[in-house]
């Protein structure tokens, strides 16, 4: 029976590093775990949708737009998390504004967490906050 503990105890303390790198990916500073980005996308968006309590926000309607083309529009995990492809290497990451909608919220702000020392930027991290409407 000892060696049986002891054997789980060691399963354990081997599995758990890897789920902690792995879900360490999709949160703030991460690549999202999307390895498999085609480099001629250009740079792909993601983040996370919050309140003002940093509490996530469920099934929010992300929009990525660049002038003159067509928008491209994702929807938060329960998480709050989002990822947008990118619209090519010929348009610049600084023309793509974000936004985010919900009912019963407004957008208080969008804001660029990307690491300026990444050049070229495989990927854009915007976090998008929103605060209930009627709340103060």
């Amino acid at each position: 029976m000892k060696s049986l503990a002891t054997l789980l105890a060691v399963a354990f303390a081997l599995t758990l590093p890897m789920t902690m790198t792995a879900s360490n990916r999709a949160w703030a500073g991460g690549d999202a775990g999307l390895d498999d980005h085609p480099e001629d996308e250009g740079p792909y968006f993601f983040g996370f949708v919050k309140d003002a309590a940093r509490k996530a926000i469920g099934d929010a309607k992300v929009t990525a737009e660049v002038k003159g083309r067509p928008s491209i529009v994702a929807r938060t995990n329960a998480a709050g998390f989002y990822r947008i492809p990118g619209f090519g290497k010929d348009i610049s990451p600084t023309n793509v504004t974000v936004s985010c909608a919900k009912a019963g919220y407004t957008q208080t702000k969008a804001f660029v967490k990307t690491a300026a020392a990444k050049k070229p930027a495989t990927a854009i991290e915007i976090e998008c906050t929103m605060a209930r409407v009627g709340v103060k």
